[in-house]
């Protein structure tokens, strides 16, 4: 920075000090004048009052260009994690620097989040690129074989729709951008329309459904609610080759999805919410991206709701939903 710069901004800066320091000169001199007081003491005197006081002046002006170049170098660097404050001269400073530090912080924080979100959203569209693929991929080889039945064409198609449903409820998500609206739901119907995405599926499989005590009514958000139950229906529908998922009221505070299909190992049960965990099933499958439980658990503590599961492999899976304590008295 130039140096006549620095002196000007210097005097600014200061201009209180040198309008207090004039006005004491000139009650130094009008009082001498008063008494009749010869000048040479008088210059004389004034001439060693600064002559003592210059060499401080002087070194802080120095301090206050080695301040201002660090400062000015710190904005103009690219490099935030490296920003490095001069040493403070007083409280006032200090308390700046402080506040600037706490600010650094939040700064960083939020950009490590913000990488971390980034880099999982990256991993999880990179899995759902793949996982979609295989619906679209199914249905240009029925066209390539000619094969129109319509029941086929129905399962890849519900597929297809439910990978774009778990894309847009991804997003809001982890956006935080979803929207609540209690009302109060009747159960039956709710659970009737779930299954009636995936009847094409069911009827491929020659999987029977059982509805069962889904009575009354609770109070939660229809469309997140539906959300969650169909990814329940979906998951217990892939992995059942033969016999039944039945969907259940246990209790006033539970609504629990089961099915006869090939179980959850032990070892995967206490990670099967995590994201991007799909488990031995999901690998031997090779259908699983490991985000739909992970979303269904978002969406239960959206809703307040817990979720629990009990399997045993080769045994089948019952998952849970325990309704909020509000919602018991609804269950009518």
């Amino acid at each position: 920075m130039d140096k006549t710069f620095i002196l000007r901004q210097y005097l600014k800066d200061h201009r209180k000090i040198l309008w207090v320091s004039g006005i004491f000169v000139f009650c130094y001199f009008f009082l001498y004048f008063l008494y009749d007081v010869r000048l040479e003491p008088v210059f004389y005197t004034l001439f060693l009052m600064i002559l003592a006081v210059l060499p401080f002046i002087v070194q802080d002006i120095r301090r206050y260009g080695r301040t201002a170049a660090k400062i000015s170098e710190n904005i103009h660097s690219s490099f935030v994690d490296q920003f490095q404050l001069p040493e403070a001269d007083g409280l006032i400073e200090q308390c700046y620097q402080r506040e600037i530090q706490s600010i650094i912080q939040a700064w960083k924080a939020d950009r490590t989040a913000w990488r971390k979100a980034a880099a999982e959203r990256d991993d999880y569209y990179t899995l759902w690129t793949h996982q979609i693929k295989t619906p679209l991929y199914a249905m240009d080889l029925m066209l390539q074989t000619r094969d129109m039945t319509p029941q086929k064409w129905r399962a890849e198609l519900t597929q297809v729709s439910q990978y774009a449903e778990m894309a847009l409820k991804y997003l809001q998500l982890e956006n935080q951008n979803a929207d609540i609206y209690l009302t109060q739901v009747p159960v039956l119907p709710l659970v009737q329309e779930a299954v009636r995405k995936y009847s094409s599926i069911f009827i491929a499989k020659k999987l029977q459904i059982e509805l069962k005590d889904l009575n009354g009514c609770i109070l939660t958000d229809q469309k997140w609610f539906s959300f969650m139950l169909e990814q329940l229906i979906s998951n217990a529908v892939k992995y059942t080759e033969q016999g039944n998922v039945t969907i259940s009221r246990p209790s006033p505070a539970e609504i629990s999805v089961s099915d006869t299909g090939i179980g959850i190992p032990d070892s995967d049960l206490p990670l099967i919410f995590e994201k991007g965990y799909s488990g031995f099933n999901g690998r031997m499958e090779r259908k699983s991206s490991g985000c739909g439980l992970y979303l269904c658990r978002k969406t239960a503590r959206l809703l307040g709701c817990s979720l629990s599961i009990a399997s045993k492999g080769n045994h089948g899976t019952t998952v849970t939903i325990t309704l909020p304590q509000a919602d018991f008295s609804a269950g009518g």
